[in-house]
């Protein structure tokens, strides 16, 4: 596979997002994600993963009818790029689905974890503390005992109960294209940090500040900015920034490799401790606290955009190699 093959495929789906109001973690970096997995992935790989998602319950609505003029449905490398693009997009599209299938198919709390829970691999939390002692750690069931749904607490146990479906080809079809989708999605949440714990403070943050929802930058919120982190430079420069990363990689290994989504987590929280709360947002806090204020609105420097941008992309650029690697070893 060569450059101007990886080219053309984030061409594709860089401008497909374009034409859309949504440019976040959940639309680009789901479908970058899931871009870089394909190639690395073999053609009966990649032909078994669409053969599978053709079972999804909606995807006459969601996938062939939501196809762009732009996407040739001849070549079944574009198109299949398209798709799997899609389906790792598609559970936050459930999000905006209407009822019955809304209830059906959006799990608001997959998306994310609770910072005191640890298990495995993941074994401190991810949760930053202000002025308060941590919270007791919440022990994590093993994955292998994640058989139902109604086990599915968070984003690891979630990638849990939905590999297991995905891995089971005797599994009913429909559910197993769904489970495709959120495998897709759900490898890619893992490695955003902000899915991986959250700030807790005294007054302010009391019940925690929602993974930097409620931590206010300029016109947005520290979460939004760090899920838009690959797009605010623009598409033509980000782009350039993706191929350069892509192109420095020697062949990875894929075969073999084992998958260890609790040390995924694991990743996330470390930077979520060390570089998403910077000592300036710490500090501003801190200093919020303690004249008894609001948080005023905070503005991200420059060091720090550069910083979270190259995070992001090495984290996306992660995400897409682990579910090639999964792809490769795990499915039958």
């Amino acid at each position: 596979m060569n450059k101007r093959f990886i080219l053309n495929s984030l061409v594709t789906l860089l401008f497909a997002l374009a034409t859309t109001s949504a440019v976040a973690w959940d639309s680009v970096g789901h479908r970058i994600s899931a871009a870089v997995a394909l190639e690395f992935v073999s053609a009966e790989v990649r032909a078994e993963l669409v053969g599978i998602l053709s079972a999804h319950p909606r995807y006459q609505e969601d996938f062939l009818d939501s196809i762009p003029r732009f996407v040739n449905r001849d070549d079944e490398a574009q198109l299949s790029r398209w798709l799997l693009g899609q389906a790792a997009y598609w559970p936050d599209i459930a999000r905006g689905l209407p009822e019955p299938d809304r209830e059906q198919y959006n799990r608001p709390s997959w998306h994310y974890t609770d910072g005191a829970w640890v298990r495995g691999s993941a074994a401190f939390q991810g949760n930053v503390y202000i002025d308060l002692e941590p919270f007791a750690d919440i022990p994590g069931v093993a994955s292998a005992e994640i058989r139902e749904e109604d086990q599915v607490i968070n984003v690891s146990t979630a990638i849990d109960y939905n590999t297991r479906i995905l891995a089971n080809p005797n599994a009913n079809p429909a559910e197993r294209a769904v489970a495709l989708c959120w495998v897709l999605h759900l490898m890619g949440d893992i490695h955003q940090p902000l899915h991986a714990g959250a700030l807790f403070s005294p007054e302010l943050f009391a019940r925690g500040d929602r993974g930097g929802n409620a931590v206010t930058i300029d016109d947005s919120n520290l979460h939004s900015r760090w899920d838009r982190a690959v797009t605010d430079s623009g598409l033509e420069a980000e782009l350039a920034e993706i191929m350069q990363l892509l192109t420095g990689f020697s062949r990875p290994q894929i075969e073999g490799v084992d998958s260890d989504w609790d040390q995924w987590l694991n990743e996330s929280r470390m930077t979520l401790l060390n570089l998403v709360y910077s000592p300036t947002i710490r500090a501003a806090i801190r200093s919020a606290e303690a004249s008894g204020r609001e948080l005023e609105t905070l503005s991200l420097d420059e060091a720090y955009v550069s910083s979270m941008q190259q995070v992001a992309r090495q984290r996306l650029g992660l995400a897409g190699l682990r579910l090639a690697i999964y792809f490769s070893n795990e499915l039958p």
